[in-house]
């Protein structure tokens, strides 16, 4: 197999020295070669936006760190016709490393990459902490591109880019760390990823035959927007023996098909032996008129310290502008099982499913719990809609125990604490078919 040292093309690896140039020029020659191994072996190596390439390799040793650049200009929009970057989520067509309408690509090894993150937020005042409890940073708001201009500030995390109160949207830092466009035969395994840049570490859309193992995504749970796998629109994907912890949701499955042109479906996603801590959603299936998702499992989860288990929230949006990654179609979620799952330590419902008004929705149907142990200070939610029910809903041998916060020692928690939120019953409210075998809810 081809290996290429990015030394021996210039690289320096000193953590001051731009290499992007040179991490570039390694893959584009083994590319060109029939495709191979691209190595970072012990050094620091500084770089903007690389692009992976068929057949490619990136393999970061264990004394290897690829660290992201803290100028904004080395990471310049995606420019392509390959897919529509006009719905690109958060407005944001940035990233650190880019792939698209690739086969047989990896990002293997010990090593990490590390995206300077703390360099793109800035700490919170009191009082967006106490309207945001689990969060300590927002991002840095950066000078909004030439002639752009702010919507009404009456609408608030809706609306076109630019937006003027979500610091997220005018960001020019990277919005993705790693985004997987149309890709086939992907494989990340082994490398770590830290310190994210209020960003989401991996969006994987409309790919097939995607592979993550043994992976670990360590981002900070007090920065916003900080999510790990991002799994849309695609097909054939396992998720296996990573340890995931972010701000955000660790893992989202979704048919946002906008960005890819068709109305494309996902499915056949396998999620197993995995650790999740965020302060958003563990795992998430659908946002706002998402298409078909079906067909997934998860399974052997230790889940612990985040605001929500299992989510399938389908949120509400009565605003006539859309938000960046709302989508066109009715959501349709079906054939769905969690099961071997331990929640620790949640700070508001282990599993939550809610269909909002002004949300497009066919159906969320056949959704089966087995073996969920749960220590929460919330109870599980399952709340359809007067005109499109949850459907066939099944607990299996589950144990749902109330929390207080007092009892979740974290600074996050004794925020929340003094919100006063009420620790809630068990809701089940327009569900068809709801079965409950063996479970218990043990309530305050």
């Amino acid at each position: 197999m081809l290996n290429c040292d990015v030394r021996a093309y210039g690289a320096v690896g000193d953590g001051v020295t731009k290499d992007t140039a040179a991490v570039q020029a390694a893959i584009d020659d083994c590319s060109a070669h029939g495709g191979g191994r691209v190595t970072l072996a012990e050094g620091r190596f500084l770089c903007g936006r690389i692009d992976l390439k068929s057949g490619v390799e990136l393999h970061l040793e264990r004394d290897a760190v690829l660290l992201g650049s803290t100028d904004v200009d080395d990471f310049p929009e995606v420019v392509t016709d390959f897919w529509n970057t006009e719905y690109a989520p958060r407005f944001n067509k940035r990233c650190f490393i880019y792939a698209e309408n690739c086969e047989d690509i990896a990002i293997t090894g010990r090593g990490a990459i590390d995206c300077q993150g703390h360099s793109y937020v800035v700490p919170m005042t009191e009082e967006e902490i106490a309207a945001k409890p689990t969060m300590s940073y927002t991002r840095k708001p950066f000078p909004l591109p030439e002639g752009s201009e702010p919507i009404s500030e009456e609408v608030t995390m809706i609306g076109i880019y630019p937006h003027p109160l979500d610091p997220r949207s005018t960001s020019l830092a990277p919005a993705r760390v790693v985004m997987l466009m149309g890709c086939t035969n992907v494989l990340v395994e082994d490398v770590t990823m830290r310190n994210q840049p209020a960003g989401w570490s991996y969006w994987v859309c409309g790919c097939t035959n995607v592979h993550f193992h043994r992976a670990q995504i360590l981002a900070a749970v007090d920065m916003p927007n900080n999510d790990g796998i991002h799994i849309n629109c695609c097909r054939n994907v396992t998720v296996s023996d990573c340890n995931i912890t972010c701000g955000d949701d660790c893992i989202a499955v979704r048919a946002y098909s906008a960005p890819l042109g068709k109305n494309t479906v996902c499915e056949k996603v396998a999620v197993t032996n995995c650790n999740l801590t965020s302060h958003t959603c563990a795992v998430r299936v659908g946002w706002i008129n998402d298409g078909v998702m079906r067909d997934c499992t998860f399974s052997n989860l230790n889940i612990t310290e985040s605001r929500t288990g299992l989510c399938m929230y389908l949120p509400s949006n009565p605003a006539k502008a859309r938000m960046s990654d709302q989508g066109f179609e009715a959501t349709l979620i079906e054939n769905i099982s969690f099961s071997n799952i331990t929640i620790d330590r949640c700070y508001q419902h282990p599993i939550r499913i809610q269909i909002e008004e002004h949300n497009l929705c066919t159906a969320i149907r056949n959704i089966y719990f087995s073996g969920i142990h749960a220590f929460s200070a919330g109870m599980p939610k399952v709340s359809g809609r007067e005109d499109c029910h949850v459907q066939n809903v099944s607990f299996n041998d589950c144990h749902f125990s109330h929390l207080r916060y007092e009892d979740i020692p974290t600074k996050f928690a004794e925020r929340m604490a003094k919100q006063r939120i009420a620790l809630e019953q068990p809701v089940f409210r327009y569900v068809d078919q709801l079965h409950i075998n063996a479970s218990f809810f043990s309530v305050l």
